[in-house]
């Protein structure tokens, strides 16, 4: 008996399978013997590359807290779950594009990141040194005055000298 033709393509898939197969497993087992090639040798830093939802969320909740004091509102509008979907958000738009691939800003993150605490707390370190002037100067208040009268005081017909007041003019 000659066998059919499917049952003829069905060995030969079968045998392309199973050479696939093996020729997979040689390449595993390459690779893996490349990696472990060298168990002595230090092995090679991996780059840190941060989760770009979890930097914008850190973000987020920075400005918010640094603005708070000005706009209470932030606090109730910004809540962790509005923050954690608005970050996830912005970081699929951002990995889509390609934008910020490096982390949030790169290799000046650092910089950034002091400016963006120091900045506000300069701000907010300004206006309450100004608000500490101001107390003080209201309730130093300047020791009064003893003004004389407005014109001096003189007996008609008499010539004296008043200090801290015009001469009268001589006729």
């Amino acid at each position: 008996m000659k066998p059919s033709s499917t049952n003829t393509q069905e060995v030969e898939k079968s045998i392309a399978s199973t050479e696939q197969a093996a020729d997979f497993a040689a390449l595993q087992a390459a690779a893996n013997e490349a990696d472990a090639a060298a168990p002595g040798a230090p092995a090679e830093p991996v780059a840190h590359v941060p989760d770009l939802g979890q930097e914008i969320a850190g973000i987020i909740k920075v400005a918010v807290v640094t603005l708070s004091p000005m706009f209470p509102s932030l606090k109730r509008t910004y809540t962790p779950e509005v923050t954690e979907a608005a970050a996830g958000a912005i970081a699929a738009v951002c990995n889509k594009h390609g934008w910020m691939q490096g982390g949030m800003f790169g290799e000046y993150g650092e910089e950034i990141a002091c400016l963006a605490i120091v900045g506000p707390l300069a701000f907010t370190t300004y206006q309450g040194i100004t608000a500490d002037m101001a107390e003080a100067k209201a309730r130093d208040k300047p020791a009064e005055q003893i003004a004389g009268p407005a014109e001096p005081v003189t007996a008609p017909g008499s010539k004296t000298v008043t200090f801290g007041a015009p001469a009268p003019a001589e006729e």
